[in-house]
């Protein structure tokens, strides 16, 4: 009997009502939208999804400034970096009046 009961219950409770919406049109998409990503590996920070010029600042977990460099254009830029193997940094980009921030871990 209560085998029974428990087998109902289950089916009544995971009996759920999913609304579908509709997918937002391609024209609504702004183009120039930037998606900043920073990524370290093989010894290179890699910045990506950004163009135009800006200044990267990389910390330490714990506020010290290891590194600033002005950059012309950030469109998939790399530089070579010597960070030290499994610590995390910071990353900072500051384009125009925006500030964009990364935590990164060396592997």
């Amino acid at each position: 009997m209560h085998n029974r009961l428990f087998v109902f219950i289950l089916i009544t409770f995971t009996l759920i009502t999913v609304k579908a919406y509709p997918a937002p049109s391609l024209t609504s998409y702004n183009s120039t939208q930037e998606i900043p990503k920073a990524a370290y590996y093989q010894q290179q920070l890699h910045i990506t999804g950004l163009q135009g010029s800006g200044i990267i600042e990389v910390y330490s977990i714990i506020g010290n400034k290891i590194s600033e460099i002005k950059v012309q254009e950030l469109y998939s830029f790399k530089i070579y970096l010597n960070l030290e193997s499994r610590n995390m940094y910071i990353i900072r980009i500051k384009k125009s009046e925006n500030i964009y921030t990364f935590k990164i871990i060396a592997p």
